[in-house]
C-alpha cells in the first residue's frame, strides 16, 4: 500500500485504494481515537471488502495518529478543524462528493463534515457513536494515570501502543472535549446509518440519536463492544448495502 502526504499546517498521511468508478463515489474511511487507517480499516477487513465490492477507498491518518503530524496544541483537534482537513483531502484528490464511513471519533468528524460542508458527503455510516458525552467522568488533566472511566480506560490502552504519542492524544482529547457533540438544531441532510455493538458503553444511547434523525437507520451488533464491533461482518454487510442505495434524504425545514 502506497501512502502519500497532504501538506499543510498539519500534514496528513493518506492512501487511495482501487480504481475510480463513474457510477459510484469513493468511500472516505475515518478512524477512531488512538487508532489509524491501517489498524481501524485495513486489518479489520474493511478495505478488502469495499474494494471487492468495486469501491474506490480513501483512507487517512488523522492528525495526532499514525503517520500524520502529531501537534500538541488542542486547537488542532477541534472537530471543525479536523473536518476541514478531511475536506482539504477531498479537494486535493479532486473528489467533489464521497460516501463516508467513520468509527467512534471518526463518526463525529464525518457528521461534522456532512453538516458544515454541504454536498461533500452523499451517504454516511457512523459506527461506535452516540449522543453520550464520551468524556463524562474523565479528568482530562489526569489522562494516563489510571482513570477507570470508559474513555480513561480507552486512553490508557491506546496511549501505550507503539508509535502513539501520548501528549498528542491528550491534546486531541482536549480539543474534542472543548466542543461537546450536540445534534441540535438539525442533523446533516444526508442519509445516515448508525452502527454500534450492543455492549458499547461509548455508544450506549445511540437509539435516541438515531430516532432524532429523520430517516436514519440503526444496527446493533450482538455480543460486540466498542473495541471489536468494527470488525464484525454484520457491520460491513450493512454498510455495503446502505452505500449501494441511491435515494436521498432532504434536510428538515
Amino acid at each position: 500500500m502506497m501512502y502519500e502526504i497532504l501538506q499543510g499546517e498539519v500534514p496528513l498521511r493518506y492512501a487511495v485504494l482501487g480504481e475510480p468508478d463513474a457510477d459510484r463515489p469513493p468511500v472516505l474511511l475515518v478512524h477512531g481515537f488512538g487508532s489509524n487507517f491501517e489498524a481501524n480499516w485495513v486489518r479489520t477487513g474493511w478495505t478488502g471488502a469495499l474494494e471487492g465490492a468495486g469501491h474506490r477507498v480513501v483512507g487517512v491518518d488523522l492528525p495526532g495518529h499514525g503517520g500524520s503530524a502529531k501537534p500538541h496544541d488542542p486547537r488542532c483537534y477541534a472537530p471543525d478543524a479536523l473536518a476541514g482537513r478531511l475536506a482539504d483531502l477531498l479537494d486535493a484528490l479532486g473528489i467533489e462528493r464521497a460516501d463516508a464511513v467513520g468509527y467512534s471519533m471518526g463518526s463525529r468528524l464525518v457528521w461534522q463534515l456532512a453538516l458544515t460542508r454541504p454536498g461533500r458527503v452523499r451517504r454516511a455510516v457512523l459506527g461506535g457513536f452516540g449522543p453520550v458525552n464520551a468524556f463524562a467522568g474523565t479528568d482530562l488533566d489526569r489522562l494516563g494515570t489510571g482513570d477507570d472511566s470508559p474513555f480513561g480506560a480507552l486512553f490508557g490502552a491506546v496511549a501505550a501502543m507503539p508509535g502513539n504519542d501520548a501528549a498528542a492524544l491528550a491534546a486531541c482529547a482536549r480539543g474534542q472535549a472543548a466542543a461537546p457533540f450536540d445534534p441540535e438544531p438539525a442533523p446533516p441532510g444526508v442519509p445516515l446509518l448508525f452502527v454500534a455493538g450492543e455492549r458499547d458503553e461509548l455508544a450506549s444511547d445511540v437509539e435516541s440519536l438515531a430516532a432524532a434523525v429523520p430517516g436514519a437507520e440503526l444496527l446493533r451488533v450482538p455480543r460486540r463492544d466498542h473495541r471489536n464491533a468494527v470488525s464484525a461482518q454484520a457491520f460491513k454487510r450493512s454498510a455495503d448495502a446502505f452505500l449501494a442505495r441511491e435515494h436521498a434524504v432532504s434536510r428538515p425545514s
